[in-house]
């Protein structure tokens, strides 16, 4: 019976999160639409010009009432770089290599 339960919790949440992902995805296209914040491909064009590399991990929060994006990047090194950038104007705010 243990198993069936565990069964269903994890189906349960499978099925959530490509829903909560789709609600991001819109959310994330308003915010671009009106204005609000850049396209991702101007925050990686950004991204990249700071740190050349691949892009391995993309958020984005609300912080003291402004869009930030949060980047990692995998450099030719194997180094992972944390970037924040103000998501409105394009500003790097941060950039640290990940531990």
């Amino acid at each position: 019976m243990k198993a069936r339960a565990y069964s269903l919790i994890i189906a349960i949440l499978l099925l959530a999160v490509p829903a909560a992902h789709a609600d991001d995805d819109r959310r994330i296209r308003r915010l671009q639409r009106s204005g609000e914040i850049l396209s991702l491909e101007t925050i990686f064009a950004a991204a990249r010009s700071v740190k050349p590399g691949r892009i391995v991990d993309v958020d984005l929060d609300k912080e003291d009432g402004r869009y930030i994006y949060e980047i990692e990047v995998l450099d030719a090194g194997g180094r992972v770089w944390e970037m924040e950038f103000d998501a409105r104007t394009g500003s790097l705010l941060k950039l640290k290599q990940d531990d």
